[in-house]
């Protein structure tokens, strides 16, 4: 017998595949497609549907601990008139899962939504994205109830589902986002304003005032400013707003001033210049790094609810590291003000360390964000006689390295003491005053003369600020808490600037 064409081949396989399609379809209510992602809620239930009821059907989907996954639901409509359907969710609760921390968004791509119109003989997919931020595997039924669609749309979905409301684009991982943000930017010479601080700030009997300032190289300048006596500020500041450098006609910190009380300022609008220059994200190893004098790095985070983003503290992100313990990237980010100061104590020691206790006696509210971590070794280029104190101490909450320092200023590939005063103004890091790092600068053991291996005691912590220096360990400096954001933490909202912080979730 002869052979067929090539294309009646063709055409014979694609009518058999139909035919095979067909019968599925008509077979089963729920099925799943040969991929990891595709799970289909199928409305052709004709056997056992009565259309003047509202219907469920629904599958099961399981999600890793700290994962994010995706999964297309499919809809059918094969019969002759319209359906109104909703697609909703249900987390299978457990006595160890926290529902609160599992989220779940349509992917914003879609031009299609979750709850609507479908016509007759017709089909629609739509993605969905589901973060499980709980330390457990979490398991979602996904469903969607339907009816025959008579001018109004009434679907009594009972109360213990939901609906699928919000929307997220896929790609907007925060990590993913930052890797991405390699646009080197250029800043003018310029200030940013922090509104209405409320940390006390102590003043002399003594303090110079102005109405007005000039703003030049980082340095805030009073015009025409005039000493009074502290007990006579409030009957200037009734009716006038006033600037102080505090005790000097010159600073970097610029107060507006808004409320005095008990010799304190109480209330204040804080203005902290920064140079122009370049920013931005640069890769140094498999690490990224917000680097140069002020790149958009502003982050809400420690919220007391998710709604009211003034709930929140200013952090900034320091950049994506790559962890290798799961071999995923993760976040970096640091409060932005100092939350106290502290020595070390007695010795350099880190997990039994004075500064250490403040930081676990910070309340965290967003722990469900946090990726514990062993320390990571230093990132420093061309450079190695340094190390963290008690590196193996695993812990979601300390300080800055050395390295995340030396890697977010303007320069790189440079030793530590070629760090000169433009590398050090020209980084965000620096606030000017003197703060801790936990990081040391290692010091080789050697052989005394009985033969016995010495270990040097280093009671000496690096500090950073106007310079960096090896500190005492007794020396009282300010601290700011370090975090790192899991992989799978979802950027909502915000470009990163100092006016639209990022908002994750």
């Amino acid at each position: 017998m002869d052979k067929l064409p090539t294309k009646q081949i063709y055409l014979l396989s694609i009518i058999v595949i139909g035919i095979i399609t067909l019968s599925v379809y008509s077979t089963y209510a729920i099925f799943t497609l040969e991929s990891e992602t595709s799970d289909i809620v199928n409305l052709e239930t004709a056997n056992v549907l009565n259309i003047d009821l509202n219907t469920y059907e629904y599958k099961q989907i399981t999600i890793d601990a700290n994962s994010k996954v995706t999964t297309d639901i499919d809809l059918y409509n094969n019969y002759d008139y319209d359906i109104c359907y909703s697609i909703w969710y249900k987390i299978v609760k457990s006595n160890d899962i926290n529902t609160n921390i599992v989220s779940i968004y349509q992917n914003t791509n879609e031009s299609l939504t979750t709850s609507g119109n479908l016509e007759p003989v017709a089909s629609r997919r739509i993605n969905l994205i589901i973060n499980n931020n709980n330390d457990k595997q979490v398991k979602v039924n996904i469903g969607v109830a339907y009816s025959k669609n008579e001018e109004t749309c009434e679907l009594n979905i009972s109360k213990d589902k939901k609906l699928i409301s919000s929307t997220m684009d896929d790609t907007k991982i925060l990590s993913d986002i930052i890797i991405k943000d390699t646009e080197i930017k250029n800043s003018k010479s310029n200030y940013i304003t922090y509104p209405d601080n409320t940390k006390e700030v102590s003043l002399n009997n003594k303090i110079i005032i102005s109405t007005k300032y000039t703003y030049e190289d980082e340095i805030f300048t009073l015009t025409d400013p005039i000493e009074i006596n502290t007990n006579e500020i409030n009957n200037y500041i009734n009716n006038t707003t006033y600037y102080t450098c505090i005790n000097n006609s010159e600073c970097r910190y610029l107060y507006r001033i808004k409320k005095v009380e008990n010799n304190n300022l109480t209330k204040y609008d804080l203005m902290i210049g920064y140079l122009s220059g370049e920013s931005g994200v640069r890769k140094i190893n498999q690490d990224y790094y917000y680097y140069g004098d002020n790149p958009n790095n502003f982050i809400y985070f420690n919220c007391d609810n998710e709604i009211d983003i003034n709930s929140c503290e200013l952090w900034r992100i320091i950049g994506v590291l790559y962890n290798k313990e799961d071999n995923k990237y993760i976040t970096k980010i640091i409060k932005n003000e100092p939350i106290n100061t502290s020595i070390y104590g007695i010795n350099n020691s880190w997990k039994d360390s004075n500064i250490l206790t403040k930081l676990k006696e910070y309340e965290i509210k967003e722990n469900h964000l946090l990726q514990e971590v062993n320390y990571p070794i230093e990132n420093i280029t061309n450079y190695n006689k340094i190390s963290l104190l008690n590196d193996t101490y695993k812990s979601n909450i300390m300080l800055m390295n050395l390295s995340d320092y030396l890697n977010t200023s303007i320069c790189k590939d440079k030793m530590i003491d070629e760090y000169d005063n433009n590398c050090l103004n020209n980084n965000w890091l620096n606030t000017n005053t003197e703060e801790w790092t936990m990081t040391i600068k290692y010091i080789e053991p050697y052989t005394n003369e009985d033969n016995e291996i010495v270990t040097p005691i280093n009671n000496k912590v690096y500090s950073i600020g106007e310079n960096i220096k090896e500190s005492l360990s007794t020396s009282n400096l300010n601290i700011r808490p370090v975090v790192y954001l899991k992989n799978n933490v979802v950027l909502l909202d915000g470009n990163g600037s100092f006016e639209e912080p990022y908002i994750i979730r």
